[in-house]
């Protein structure tokens, strides 16, 4: 394993979306952003995986995870494709430590305005990523051009769809009011990803595919404790920016601690698309 704590390229300064991704409720300094990633990767990982290996991943594919936070799709890609190398990135690769695979390579890499060599990879995947960038058009078209010819990109990122229709106003409540704070602090879009695949064919890609899946809350499932963990780290800026009440936010917890409580939560979104082999 080789770690880097630059690129060549690397500025000394990040940008301003990369500045409010590190302040904010996700910052990898935050004290239970850790477990709130591993509780992501208990929910995400059997989907992500799914969805790769639906393209048929060969053991010599260089590979390329974005913001890879705690690693554990990272290290899967670099054992699938041991003949190949695997980057992972993120802003603060803090996480990414450990026993890594020989091919695993951790570098420290902002996406808003660093670039890898063209035609680099034979598969690029983000989660959870491009719904927090407001340039997410740009980056994806940029992040398509790193695509060996033949290549996949595959994106995914969760959308709020599922609870805007609860039949509990208060759960709904909750989702639009987290939505809205990290669209006021991140810059985030959790509507975006429903628009999916259409991004990718914007990028220049081909060869379409979709795939969603809806979590549930209230019943102690993966997507449960995800979307718990996720509302108790934003709860005191939800509180803060006025889009909950403190009173609002009790009878919340009441709510879903109820016994007889059962709801669906956020989508997880998962789209790709290729890169013609004649280029694009």
């Amino acid at each position: 394993m080789t770690q880097h704590t630059t690129s060549p390229s690397e500025p000394r300064h990040l940008s301003g979306e990369s500045q409010g991704y590190q302040h904010g409720a996700f910052a990898h300094r935050t004290a239970t952003e850790l477990d709130r990633l591993l509780t992501l990767q208990a929910d995400w990982d059997t989907q992500t995986k799914y969805v790769v290996q639906r393209l048929h991943p060969e053991r010599s594919w260089d590979c390329l995870e974005l913001g890879a936070g705690a690693g554990s799709i990272a290290r899967w890609l670099a054992m699938t494709c041991p003949g190949g190398h695997t980057i992972a990135t993120d802003l603060d690769t803090g996480f990414l430590t450990g026993n890594l695979p020989d091919n695993l390579h951790v570098l420290r890499h902002d996406v808003t305005h660093e670039s890898f060599a063209a035609g680099s990879f034979d598969l690029i995947h983000a989660r959870a990523l491009f719904v927090h960038l407001p340039a997410r058009q740009q980056i994806l078209t940029k992040a398509a051009g790193w695509l060996k010819p033949g290549g996949w990109l595959v994106i995914e990122d969760p959308d709020v769809f599922p609870a805007l229709t609860s039949p509990h106003p208060l759960f709904c409540k909750a989702a639009l009011a987290g939505a809205e704070l990290l669209h006021r602090t991140l810059g985030t879009d959790l509507h975006w990803p429903r628009t999916q695949p259409a991004p990718l064919l914007q990028a220049g890609l081909t060869q379409p595919g979709l795939h969603i899946s809806i979590g549930t809350v209230g019943d102690d499932s993966a997507s449960h404790r995800l979307w718990q963990a996720t509302f108790d780290q934003i709860r005191p800026a939800l509180l803060r920016e006025n889009l909950l009440t403190p009173d609002e936010a009790a009878e919340l917890d009441a709510l879903v601690g109820s016994p007889t409580f059962r709801d669906a939560c956020l989508a997880t979104v998962s789209a790709w698309a290729r890169r013609t082999h004649h280029g694009r």
